[in-house]
């Protein structure tokens, strides 16, 4: 899922949470961390097009483990309307992806990944990722104003950097 569809579902936890909690700032909490735990993918954006390791799928802010723990610290130690707002923005986060993206049955549990050394084939079976930034575009609004530009500037320049990390053989979409 995108960052559309993400703002959207947060802005609907975020309100809930600001109306289960009473307070304002959980409910811009929970908004905030449910987009914001797409920064993650940054790293992997590095990994795939500018360092060539189209092998590897990371996302260390994606883990179910994250929001198992905060849901037992608000059962069992401690509550706050804070760490309510962290734990439901991430668990619908996480949730939202799991049944969105075709990522493997485990593939949203860190020690799963890194069971499996974060190999992409196992997590993202069937899905090339040295090529993924050619859906990027789709995942952002207002793209009819940017979209040019992208495919124009930026993808050439990862397609050579994608290209050069296989050889020269560009892999199939």
């Amino acid at each position: 899922m995108g960052p559309v569809g993400h703002t959207v579902i947060s802005s609907a936890v975020g309100a809930v949470t600001w109306g289960v909690t009473g307070s304002p700032l959980a409910g811009g909490i929970a908004l905030g961390v449910g987009v914001l735990i797409d920064v993650d993918h940054l790293y992997d954006f590095y990994q795939w097009w500018i360092n060539g390791r189209p092998n590897k799928f990371f996302v260390f802010f994606h883990g179910w483990e994250y929001s198992f723990i905060g849901v037992l610290v608000l059962l069992l130690a401690f509550y706050h309307p804070f760490l309510l707002a962290v734990t439901v923005a991430h668990l619908s986060h996480v949730t939202t992806d799991h049944f969105y993206n075709r990522v493997a049955p485990l593939g949203y549990f860190i020690l799963y990944r890194v069971w499996v050394r974060f190999d992409a084939e196992r997590l993202l079976p069937g899905i090339n990722l040295g090529n993924s930034y050619k859906s990027l575009p789709r995942l952002f609004p207002f793209r009819r104003y940017w979209e040019p530009w992208y495919r124009r500037k930026v993808e050439p320049w990862l397609a050579s950097r994608a290209a050069g990390s296989r050889g020269g053989v560009d892999a199939p979409d």
